[in-house]
């Protein structure tokens, strides 16, 4: 369970292998015999393609978002990072296998009742953006006449729609709602949708602090009774900066305790980026 937990995501780098290998096949066969692309530039053409579809996906999240008055985060491609950190936007080398699969961030920068909506729509951005993009790439594969390009708007085409597939069919990829799961959560009108609007106060609040000293106590206890871990990792880790940035010791080292106990249900990734200082057995 935890190997999937910490895979997961890379999973979907899977799916799109298979569309890639069954669109390859297809485009070698669909050339006349002597104009088939040389096989090396047709594989480096089907890597190309697969990221390029993974970068359209996420580029479809995060412009939403941004278009919307969030603030940039987070964006991961393959090898291909690029963060903020310290107020200041960096490139860097991701070396973690469960986000190569694609993710992108952005936060709201202040409370607003339209904030789920905002979120809703940049979470829905990801899928129609790879379907746009996989429709276009199949028109091209029909007018396209060089036999290299065919192959590369083919396997485009193919990762597209299967990226689609994936971020919509499934529940969960790893510790991660897919799109489709996260969209129904931000739109519910019960339990769910109420857990994701404090979510998204909380992160705003944050945000317009740059500390967790003014957030609501009572909405990081709510996300503690959602029943995905994931959501729940949240609520504790809201409760311990709270504690933490309000100088309240005892109640930060209880609160860092039970966030400790539920580390697991983090990606390792997520969870150093956090920075929090594990307390040592003698605290426990």
């Amino acid at each position: 369970m935890k190997a999937l937990k910490k895979f997961g995501p890379g999973l979907v780098i899977l799916i799109l292998m298979l569309c890639a290998g069954y669109a390859a096949g297809r485009g070698f066969s669909v050339f006349p015999k002597g104009h088939k692309p040389n096989g090396f530039l047709f594989l480096l053409l089907t890597i190309i393609a697969i990221f390029s579809t993974l970068a359209i996906h996420e580029l479809g999240h995060l412009l939403t978002g941004l278009a919307q008055g969030f603030r940039f985060e987070l964006f991961v491609v393959g090898l291909l990072g690029i963060k903020r950190e310290n107020n200041k936007v960096k490139i860097y080398l991701n070396k973690d296998i469960g986000m190569m699969g694609g993710i992108a961030a952005t936060v709201p920068v202040q409370q607003s009742p339209d904030n789920r909506k905002k979120f809703a729509r940049m979470v829905i951005a990801g899928p129609a953006a790879s379907l746009l993009f996989g429709i276009v790439a199949f028109l091209l594969t029909i007018y396209c006449t060089s036999g290299a390009g065919r192959g590369f708007w083919m396997v485009s085409g193919a990762c597209s729609l299967g990226l689609v597939l994936a971020t919509t069919l499934p529940s969960k990829s790893g510790i991660f709602f897919t799109d489709r799961a996260r969209f129904q959560r931000l739109i519910s009108k019960g339990e769910a949708g109420a857990i994701e609007e404090a979510m998204l106060s909380l992160i705003a609040q944050s945000t317009i602090d740059n500390s967790a000293k003014n957030i609501d106590l009572n909405q990081a206890r709510l996300l503690q009774t959602d029943d995905e871990a994931f959501m729940r990792f949240w609520g504790y880790y809201y409760e311990y900066q709270y504690y933490k940035d309000n100088r309240l010791q005892n109640e930060t080292d209880a609160a860092k305790q039970k966030l400790v106990a539920v580390k697991g249900d983090m990606s390792p990734a997520v969870w150093k980026a956090l920075q929090i200082d594990e307390p040592t057995p003698d605290a426990l």
